[in-house]
């Protein structure tokens, strides 16, 4: 039994070390590329930037992953899905033109809600649902881990090797992963371990994604979300700019950044705890309630004790989110087809991503400033905490 304990934990370490190589390669190190593939194509900034557009096919991706994980579980996915995400990278020093960049990016992009964004909430929810908060936060504080360290070793590797190596060395470390998943990776364990605390006695409980389309709870669980994810693509990116724009010099902006990531850690942890002792969209509304006081102070932030204060705000508040959107879904829906129904979620709230930048964008070149599109922001935060409050779950799943 303790073996079957212990096997948890290694699971979720794995799934932490995909969350960081994933989200780290493909997210945060993606805008170090930009200027080498510039010099050495003569691309333009909105000709590459266009490839970001074609995250909106992880939402189709997700349709299909999504069934496909609940029927044959996790293990074989994840491999299929790692596969494509480290194809992508080692074929990008043969590109020649702009659409072969732009089918490699199409490439990574179906690869990813297969390697974390639908088997993460769902191995978490069956391995630790006594503890699923914890466990869910700590996994996902890999998508930062990631952040901080590819960040940071791009550039340099750039300079050392090539943009053409860099991409390979990228895509080998996807194909290192195949081995710990296949080794490690088990959808439940084959004793009972409740009596631990560690896995309930039936996670087999649950809506059909047909039944939860039908549901009430769906519909606002949606709204909820949609006006919730706003903050991914259009605040998180344009703080640096906002901040540039009140006055605040770039270096000072980009440690405030840095530091917003590190508290973003620390949100996960706490947030998703919070959620074994009050109901998780409750903690959710109070995670937008908190980033709408952070964006007022953001708002009037000079280069003094403000701005230090909306950092460690925001940070917790908006990090949570990223445990806290697949506990919701398990809350609402069950366990038991998660992935189709979180796959099904995610393509609904695709919206947010494709409509929320260029709105952002459309707002401050007609105003000069960001404070008009963030007041309206925290006004969809609160349409969010209404959906939320609304999305009462269909039945009890968890203890």
């Amino acid at each position: 039994m303790n073996l079957n304990f212990h096997q948890g934990w290694v699971i979720a370490f794995v799934l932490f070390l995909c969350f960081t190589v994933t989200v780290g390669v493909l997210q945060y190190s993606w805008g170090v590329f930009v200027t080498p593939l510039e010099s050495e194509f003569g691309w333009t900034r909105t000709e590459i930037n266009g490839s970001v557009a074609l995250f909106s096919f992880t939402g189709i991706a997700g349709l299909i992953a999504g069934p496909l994980l609940d029927k044959y579980g996790a293990k074989p996915v994840m491999v299929f899905s790692i596969i494509l995400l480290g194809v992508s990278l080692i074929f990008r020093p043969l590109i020649t033109e702009l659409w072969h960049y732009y089918f490699l990016s199409l490439v990574s992009y179906a690869g990813m809600p297969g390697t974390v964004m639908l088997p993460v909430g769902k191995l978490i929810g069956m391995w630790f649902p006594k503890s699923r908060g914890r466990a869910m936060g700590l996994t996902a504080m890999g998508a930062n881990f990631g952040g901080f360290i590819f960040s940071n070793i791009t550039d340099p590797l750039i300079e050392w090797s090539s943009w053409q190596n860099t991409y390979l060395i990228y895509g080998i470390m996807f194909f290192c992963l195949i081995p710990l998943i296949i080794l490690s990776i088990k959808d439940s364990p084959s004793v009972d371990l409740s009596d631990l605390g560690v896995m309930d006695k039936d996670n087999s409980l649950g809506l059909s994604a047909k039944e939860a389309l039908k549901t009430k709870p769906f519909f606002y669980l949606i709204i909820a979300l949609l006006f919730a994810s706003v903050a991914y693509q259009s605040v998180l990116t344009q703080i640096v700019p906002h901040l540039e724009n009140i006055g605040i010099d770039r270096t000072t902006a980009g440690v405030a950044l840095g530091v917003i990531a590190i508290f973003g850690m620390a949100g996960k942890v706490l947030l998703g705890y919070l959620t074994e002792i009050i109901p998780s969209r409750y903690v959710f509304i109070g995670a937008l309630i908190a980033q709408i006081f952070a964006m007022m102070i953001m708002i009037g932030a000079g280069t003094g004790w403000l701005l230090w204060t909306f950092v460690p705000i925001y940070g917790i508040a908006f990090g949570g989110m990223g445990s806290l959107i697949p506990l919701i879904v398990q809350d609402t829906f069950g366990l038991k087809n998660f992935a189709s129904i979180f796959g099904l979620v995610n393509f609904f709230i695709l919206p947010a991503a494709l409509l929320g930048p260029p709105l952002v964008g459309i707002s401050f070149d007609s105003t000069g400033s960001y404070s008009t599109a963030f007041t309206w922001i925290s006004v969809g935060f609160l349409v969010a905490c209404w959906a939320f409050f609304m999305a009462k779950p269909t039945g009890k799943f968890f203890s």
